[in-house]
Formats: structure tokens, sequence, C-alpha cells
């Protein structure tokens, strides 16, 4: 049964997290993990929304629905593709950049304080580990 244990631990700090970083999102009406779409779009401009997808794991429908809010509150662009218009990339706006200014300090705030908790030789062998769990990690 300690297997069950870990991974609801793993979920109840992921949770956390994301409550956290919602909360911090919510004045520039980002929360409902709208933050996270928008932070790995500046982080990795001009990726498709298959991509995108895959990189957050979150099926199409949902990641659709999340990208038409960013589009409409003015955070992202939607751009034809060069080679296939119909899959579009993804931009931000200056807008958008502005607030990842804001959401990359709370970021590495949070994370900062939960991993100073540990050694870099325990934060080398989490991280191992958590890859050994998910081969699609990493």
């Amino acid at each position: 049964m300690i297997e069950f244990e870990i991974f609801r631990q793993m979920g109840a700090i992921s949770r956390t997290a994301t409550t956290s970083m919602n909360q911090a999102a919510k004045k520039y009406q980002l929360e409902n993990n709208l933050f996270l779409y928008l932070i790995r779009i500046v982080e990795n401009e001009g990726l498709t929304q298959s991509s995108l997808a895959e990189l957050v794991r979150v099926d199409k429908t949902t990641l659709s629905r999340a990208l038409r809010k960013l589009d409409e509150r003015g955070y992202i662009d939607k751009v034809a593709g060069p080679a296939n218009r119909k899959a579009k990339q993804l931009f931000p706006t200056e807008k958008g950049r502005e607030s990842y200014q804001f959401l990359e300090k709370i970021e590495k705030e949070y994370v900062h304080e939960k991993m100073t908790k540990l050694t870099t030789m325990e934060q080398k062998e989490l991280r191992r580990l958590l890859a050994k769990v998910d081969d699609e990690c990493i």
C-alpha cells in the first residue's frame, strides 16, 4: 500500500503548488491553470497547440478552451503555421510577457522555498526517482 501513499502525496504536492499559483495569478485573470499555459507559451514561443498539449499533458479539448480564454483576454496570439495553416503557432502578446515576469517570480519563489529543504544531492535523487516513475518525463 505504500505505493498508493506515495502517489497520493505526489498529487497533494502538485495540487498545493497549483492552488498557490492560481491564487497568485488571479489578479491577472489567469486562474484555473491559465497561468500554466501562458508560462509554457512564453518559454516556447511559436510552439503549436499539439506540442503544448504534449508538454503540459492535457487533452486537446481542455487546452483549446484555455487558449481561447487566453486569446480573448489578450495574453496570446494564434498564428497560422508556415507549413501547415491549420497548425496554429502560439505567441505571447506584450501583456502576456509582462504577466509572465510576475508569474515566473512567484513560481521561482515557491519552488525555492520548497526545494531548499533538500540538499543538492537529494534534489538530484528526487529528480532521478521521479523520472524513473514517469518514463515520459525528462
